[in-house]
C-alpha cells in the first residue's frame, strides 16, 4: 500500500494487524519492528542500488556522515529504524487497545 499511499500508512495497518493478530505485547511490537524494518531496507536497496548510492550518499552528507564508502547503508538503516519504531509502537498500541476492550467476566 505503500506504493499508492502516504508514508504513514503503516501506522493503521500496524495497529490493526497487531489488534487483530498479536499474542502479546512482544510479539506485537516485535512484529511490527521487524516486518516494517525488512519493507523499508529492501524498498530502500531496490532504489538505491541501480543508480549508485547516490542519492544516499548526498543525504549521508548532509547529515554529517564521515565520507567513507558505507554511508549509504547508514542511512538505509537509519530510514528502516525510523519506520520500524512508527510501526512497532502502533502494533504495541494495537495489543494494548484491545486489552483494553476486553471486559471481565463477573464472578
Amino acid at each position: 500500500m505503500q506504493l499508492f499511499l502516504p508514508w504513514w500508512i503503516i501506522t493503521p495497518l500496524a495497529f490493526g494487524a497487531a489488534f487483530w493478530k498479536a499474542k502479546n505485547a512482544s510479539h506485537a511490537f516485535s512484529s511490527g519492528f521487524f516486518g516494517v524494518f525488512i519493507l523499508w531496507v529492501g524498498t530502500a536497496l531496490f532504489y538505491s542500488l541501480p543508480n549508485g548510492n547516490l542519492l544516499a550518499n548526498r543525504i549521508g552528507a548532509m547529515l554529517g556522515l564521515p565520507e567513507t564508502g558505507i554511508n549509504w547503508i547508514i542511512v538505509i538503516l537509519i530510514s528502516g529504524l525510523v519506520g520500524a519504531l512508527a510501526a512497532g509502537f502502533c502494533s504495541l498500541a494495537g495489543y494494548y487497545f484491545r486489552q483494553a476492550m476486553v471486559i471481565p467476566e463477573k464472578a
